[in-house]
């Protein structure tokens, strides 16, 4: 950092900590060391620490006493909970995105769709560049499709509900059919959208969450059998 600018705060802190959780790089159980954060971002620990404390109450972090912070994981039952809450709001979202999305969103999700079809003719020198950037486009897409439900309550709820560190993982559990069914259902909503059919987006929308909570789910217990095996 150069002299005479400023640090950034905890909410920056915050910002960038919550992002690389969500983009995978750091993944479920695994620990956040306050020096090593202070290290790699360029800033005292206190920010540090405040923003970890700010990520607990967001349920992404815990923070256990005499061992730190650590990204949360999530069990099967919650896995369920949380996917069936997001096809609601993001069902929801959908459908009031029908009527409001501006051409300039609309846009935009078609290129992010068309981007996500094309990594899989695409080379990449590691998996998890390639998952990374998926998750980064997926994100997106979903994103563009809350905001333009032009419901800023709204898309507070789904951000503090449904961001989950498990997303980068599951993203690695894909396979090509998933990948390709996942990319059917991005068509399907905008096609939806395009036609200004608010039912038709949310129904597409919620039966695309049900079908990336069921291979979440059989994944999670699969990736958790071998682990005692």
């Amino acid at each position: 950092m150069r002299r005479g600018e400023e640090r950034p705060g905890a909410p920056a802190i915050f910002e960038r900590l919550r992002r690389m959780i969500l983009d995978g790089e750091y993944g479920p159980r695994e620990r956040l060391i306050e020096e090593q954060l202070a290290e790699r971002l360029g800033v005292s620990r206190t920010p540090i620490r405040q923003a970890l404390t700010m990520l607990e109450a967001e349920g992404l972090v815990e923070i256990q006493p005499n061992k730190g912070a650590m990204v949360c994981s999530f069990g099967v039952e919650e896995v369920w909970d949380i996917y069936d809450l997001r096809a609601v709001l993001e069902g929801h979202a959908a459908r009031r995105a029908a009527e409001r999305i501006d051409e300039r969103g609309m846009a935009r999700l078609r290129e992010l769709a068309n981007e996500m079809e094309s990594l899989a003719v695409r080379g990449f020198d590691e998996r998890e560049e390639e998952i990374r950037l998926l998750v980064t486009l997926n994100n997106e897409f979903h994103g563009t499709i809350i905001a333009s439900s032009k419901n800023k309550r709204l898309e507070r709820m789904i951000r503090r509900t449904i961001e989950l560190p498990l997303v980068f993982k599951a993203f690695f559990w894909y396979g090509p059919q998933e990948r390709m069914v996942s990319n059917h259902y991005h068509r399907q909503i905008l096609g939806a959208l395009e036609a200004r059919d608010g039912e038709r987006a949310e129904i597409i929308m919620r039966e695309h969450v049900y079908e990336g909570r069921d291979f979440v789910i059989h994944a999670l217990e699969k990736d958790r059998k071998g682990e005692k095996a």
